[in-house]
């Protein structure tokens, strides 16, 4: 408002001068043109012809000598006056003088008025934000007392009717937030839940099968069976284990900075490694990676999880002498797609998530959770994966696609 306001006057002051100035040169321009003779010392006052301009010139002859045309204003008893004074005939000057009192008052005004106006604009404009600040602030300090309330194992939603309409966004918002952390909680609490039993079981059998063979003497072979099975029970609980180390590794890896990698050299690196274990196991392991030099900023450790996990369970599920084939390319220019096939056993088709935690398919060992593992690294890349049985023979296709459009340097 104030730099409008600046602006107008700017405009109305500059343009009353202007046209001052014109009204003047167009009548010393008049004089000039009809080559009136005026004497040195003769004074006196022309009158507008134009009945709807009262405006009065005083025309007067100095014996000076000046060079240019140039504008004075001066003020006097009161009044204010604006001249132009100009070259006339041989050694003289013809100065033209216009009052202008009636302009400056008005420009003053002008200036007064603006000047109230922005005075006051600003008043109210102060009083209007610190009316609508305490509008705003009081559902801002109840919507931020209630989160303050909110504990961990109590995060109801929050309710938005008495909020205003604008801030019924940012309810929504902190709404899906919190169903989000109570997800998390929820996954938490079976997974913990799922371990305590994983880890009772063989922990009761062990106990069992000593107590068993401690209620009376028996042969050597007797102790030493039981030996067995329970370091059989201690193995198993270290699988469940590494894989709950796995799980902790995974989430420190989500908070993992973002590095420029070359995405080729991490699944080769990958393929050389388990083509070791092909030939330790007698199974035929074939690569193809067609995506060639690949630079992506991406959380490496995520994707080397994923991979790792497919191929893991191929290895596990086929037989020896079969194959295991993992591909990589880029489709349509924007995603990149793993796959990894076997020749194993396939999906159960009784299972209802083969993701969550300790599902298992088949009679191997193992804890259940690679695939959790996995699936929770892909929705941190932003990626998903999907596993389904082969048509052309046994076996499982497992794939991994990641969009990655904006992530190529």
């Amino acid at each position: 408002m104030a730099i409008f306001s600046v602006a107008l006057y700017a405009y109305l002051y500059f343009n009353t001068y202007g046209n001052i100035k014109q009204s003047l040169q167009n009548q010393l321009n008049h004089i000039l043109k009809n080559n009136i003779n005026y004497n040195v010392g003769q004074s006196f006052y022309v009158q507008n012809l134009n009945p709807l301009q009262k405006e009065t010139w005083l025309i007067e002859v100095l014996d000076k000598k000046i060079h240019q045309d140039f504008y004075t204003k001066i003020e006097s008893q009161g009044n204010v006056y604006f001249s132009i004074s100009s070259p006339y005939r041989v050694n003289k000057a013809l100065k033209i003088t216009k009052d202008i009192t009636q302009e400056v008052g008005f420009l003053d005004s002008l200036l007064r008025s603006i000047v109230l106006v922005i005075f006051f604009a600003l008043i109210l404009i102060q009083l209007f934000a610190l009316a609508f600040s305490n509008i705003l602030y009081k559902p801002i300090q109840n919507l931020s007392t209630t989160l303050g309330k909110l504990k961990e194992h109590d995060l109801e939603s929050l309710n938005s009717e008495s909020l205003p309409l604008e801030f019924h966004p940012l309810v929504l918002s902190i709404n899906n937030l919190l169903d989000r952390i109570k997800s998390y909680f929820g996954g938490q609490k079976q997974l913990f839940i799922g371990i305590a039993h994983e880890l009772k079981t063989p922990l009761a059998v062990i106990k069992t099968k000593c107590e068993v063979t401690l209620i009376k003497e028996r042969e050597k072979e007797v102790y030493i069976n039981a030996l067995k099975e329970n370091i059989q029970s201690i193995n198993e609980m270290n699988a469940i284990i590494k894989t709950l180390l796995d799980l902790g590794r995974q989430e420190s890896a989500q908070f993992e900075k973002s590095s420029l990698v070359d995405i080729h050299k991490i699944l080769q690196n990958i393929a050389d490694n388990f083509q070791i274990l092909s030939k330790k196991e007698n199974k035929q392991f074939i690569c193809k990676l067609e995506t060639g030099e690949l630079l992506v900023t991406i959380k490496p450790t995520l994707l080397t999880q994923i991979v790792q996990n497919f191929l893991q369970n191929a290895f596990k599920f086929t037989p020896k002498g079969k194959s295991v084939l993992m591909t990589s390319q880029i489709v349509h220019q924007e995603i990149l797609r793993i796959v990894v096939m076997d020749e194993g056993c396939g999906i159960d088709s009784e299972l209802e998530d083969i993701y969550a935690p300790f599902k298992r398919s088949g009679n191997k060992s193992g804890a259940g959770l690679g695939l959790f593992l996995a699936k929770n690294a892909a929705n941190a890349l932003g990626g998903s994966i999907s596993l389904q049985n082969r048509l052309d023979t046994n076996g499982t296709i497992a794939t991994f696609e990641l969009r990655i459009a904006n992530l190529i340097k």
